[in-house]
């Protein structure tokens, strides 16, 4: 008999996020090794009001790529607010406890929204017997805290205890870096054996290498969400700099910033920097990816953000081209230790222009390491490897 694993995830494609992104990941990867995945989600939401087709339904039920999706009711609201957020989160967290008495999995993985997944993945443990694995892709609280977002010591001291209990109550932990782990083990007290760092995997049939076409300017892309994780006022002024050269800056996603970035590039006058808003299918992603010369990871100079690593690097170096990794921390050393592009430091213009310039001006270097990150990719974050290693723990977790 097939074991059944559910993901609980509040975001989920369409919507573009990169907690979301490993969430479909792993359903993938467990689904192809044979695992009768379920994947609780919320109605799509995170950049766009609700579709109308699901505005007057409590839940959804739909297959996708081998495994059940049923998405559950939350406010049509954006993301344009921490107030909007928190009733979105709350939301989730009650509606994604509907089909509790339907589904019986024996495994259930913790996902989204970061930390307070934990609560629904409780009570669907109780009931079935399932153990949980949690998944970190964002350290929190401790990134509400260094953004200002918690100020209420009684919060504070809530939020350090739901987060001791999500670690301790959870069967594995799963990270995305050794700098994530070790805050994790010291912070509260956690032990190394069940904290396992584990990427995210990468969909090698749908982010693929296509040969860069001849043209007349060279292209840096950012494609992901506009949120507040990244820099984008480097982007700018770099594109200010730069507006005489032959090169071109290309924003694409959506996200709470968005104004701001148009705005910014109204009010600079900035012709070499282009904002592509258009959502395109997984399937065609590839060839949006592919007019890029080089992709931008711009990171911002906060602990608990450079302690985790993007889903957007990983997918960047499955497309075979190299990446400008604005980083000290976790994601900057990732991109260096696996030769895929040149780490810069946090908000340095001067080092982020070098960057670009010199890989202008060295094509075949710009092959090469685009070359070294697709093979690190294809030799360690397929959903096959990945799909292995996540059952390994699965049959382990299930052992009392």
């Amino acid at each position: 008999m097939k074991k059944k694993i559910l993901i609980i995830s509040q975001y989920f494609p369409p919507d573009i996020s990169g907690g979301g992104t490993r969430a479909f990941n792993y359903a993938k990867c467990l689904s192809q090794q044979n695992f009768e995945v379920t994947v609780i989600s919320a109605f799509p939401h995170l950049h766009a009001n609700i579709p109308k087709k699901f505005r007057f339904k409590l839940l959804h039920k739909e297959k996708m790529d081998g495994f059940e999706l049923i998405r559950v009711r939350v406010p049509s609201l954006l993301h344009t607010s921490a107030r909007n957020r928190i009733i979105l989160h709350l939301s989730f967290l009650i509606s994604s406890m509907i089909p509790i008495f339907s589904i019986k999995p024996d495994v259930i993985f913790a996902s989204e929204p970061n930390l307070f997944s934990i609560i629904p993945a409780f009570f669907y443990s109780k009931l079935s017997g399932g153990s949980v694995i949690r998944i970190v892709d964002d350290l929190w609280p401790e990134a509400l805290y260094e953004r200002g977002y918690v100020k209420s010591r009684l919060l504070k001291k809530f939020l350090d205890k739901l987060a001791k209990f999500s670690y301790t109550y959870a069967k594995f932990i799963l990270p995305l870096t050794e700098t994530g782990k070790q805050i994790i083990h010291n912070s509260y007290n956690i032990i190394n054996d069940k904290i396992i760092v584990l990427g995210h995997g990468v969909d090698t049939n749908i982010f693929t290498h296509t040969e860069q076409t001849k043209k007349s300017d060279f292209i840096l892309m950012y494609s992901g969400s506009f949120v507040e994780s990244y820099d984008f006022d480097l982007i700018i002024n770099a594109a200010k700099k730069l507006q005489d050269e032959n090169i071109k800056f290309v924003l694409r996603g959506k996200g709470t910033l968005l104004s701001y970035l148009q705005n910014e590039k109204k009010n600079k006058d900035l012709k070499n920097l282009l904002i592509d808003t258009e959502i395109v299918p997984l399937e065609y992603i590839a060839k949006k990816l592919a007019h890029a010369d080089v992709f931008i990871v711009p990171m911002k100079n906060e602990i608990a953000l450079n302690s985790t690593l993007p889903t957007k690097i990983l997918e960047y170096q499955a497309t075979g081209r190299p990446i400008i990794c604005c980083s000290d921390g976790a994601p900057g050393k990732y991109v260096e230790k696996t030769k895929s592009g040149i780490k810069t430091k946090y908000e340095n213009l001067d080092e982020f222009i070098d960057a670009i310039q010199k890989l202008k001006s060295e094509p075949q270097l710009c092959k090469e390491l685009g070359q070294n990150g697709k093979k690190y990719v294809d030799e360690n974050l397929t959903f096959e490897k990945i799909g292995k290693t996540l059952s390994r723990y699965i049959e382990e977790s299930m052992q009392k």
